[in-house]
């Protein structure tokens, strides 16, 4: 991925985030200030300047430091309106200086430009702005500002890092749950797992000592495992499986879809897409054939089940 569309996917992960009414304060702008590096800031402090720093310190490139959106007229390299491209810095006019407003360029709308930033009407948001009011438009260039490497994600944080992060922790049978950006449980367990294997400090938080680790490491072997193997080992997961063949063979029709609700729930992390479906389409897998169905459904989680313990991805139970 290009450092353009690194930013452009980083920035439109964050879309919605948005001031909180009255005296409240909404954490996720906090933590734009934070990332921007100014911690202790609300959301009522003008905030699209520390929006696009916190998008740039994501990305691993050095911000501007400075929460005035103006501070970006001579950041980066510079860039005519006619070439600019997706993931470039506006800068635009507001109000009398040193006010101003910045945002991410993400194409053209007629004599407008179409952008993503934060504090635009009071939230993350995309909007076309008149082209006459642009200051400058400025391309993030490792020959005029540093490239501080990857940012440290953590549990809780989201965007681009998060799924370069599944990406590499996937390849190396880590991960086997969906790659949507998202650092939840699982996105945490693997990263446990894998700095328990490269010896390197068990936190959870995937720093430079991990990122490095990660970029050294190779694709962990597969292990001998059966079904039997992990039924002697107590699997929830098998074990759920199974009763949706007993009770599909011998039992009525309520008891055999409690039985799959309840293999489905103990199958996430190993089968995301597919309990995806089973939740979405419940009504189709009724009509459609639903012993035939039922029978597929045991034994597609039986053998992801499997193949999560012989990756050593160990996401399933």
């Amino acid at each position: 991925m290009s450092m353009n569309a690194a930013i452009v996917s980083a920035a439109r992960a964050h879309l919605g985030v948005k001031e909180w009414p009255g005296a409240k304060s909404n954490p996720a702008v906090e933590v734009f200030f934070a990332r921007a590096g100014h911690p202790g800031l609300t959301d009522d402090v003008p905030w699209c300047a520390a929006f696009v720093g916190a998008v740039l310190a994501e990305c691993g490139i050095q911000p501007s430091g400075n929460l005035m959106a103006r501070s970006y007229v001579t950041w980066g390299r510079a860039v005519a309106t006619r070439d600019a491209q997706p993931g470039d810095i506006v800068v635009f006019k507001r109000g009398r200086p040193p006010q101003g407003h910045v945002a991410f360029f993400l194409s053209w709308a007629g004599s407008k430009i179409h952008v993503i930033g934060g504090n635009q009407g009071d939230q993350v948001s995309e909007a076309a702005l008149p082209v006459e009011e642009v200051l400058a438009i400025r391309r993030a260039d490792g020959a005029a500002q540093p490239f501080i490497g990857r940012a440290t994600v953590e549990a809780g944080m989201r965007g681009a890092m998060v799924l370069d992060l599944q990406d590499q922790l996937a390849r190396l049978d880590y991960f086997a749950g969906a790659k949507d950006g998202e650092f939840g449980p699982l996105t945490r367990a693997a990263v446990l797992a894998f700095q328990a294997d490269a010896g390197i400090g068990v936190d959870g938080v995937v720093g430079p000592e991990t990122w490095t680790a990660l970029e050294k490491a190779t694709p962990r072997g597969g292990r001998d495992v059966t079904a039997a193997d992990l039924r002697k080992r107590g699997s929830e997961t098998l074990a759920s499986a199974d009763r949706i063949d007993v009770a599909a063979g011998v039992a009525g029709v309520t008891a055999t879809l409690t039985a799959v609700k309840d293999a489905t729930a103990q199958a996430t992390g190993v089968l995301p897409q597919l309990r995806a479906l089973v939740v979405e389409n419940w009504p189709l897998l009724i009509v459609g054939g639903l012993l035939a169905g039922i029978f597929i459904w045991s034994r597609r989680i039986k053998q992801a089940r499997v193949r999560d313990a012989r990756s050593g991805a160990n996401l399933g139970r």
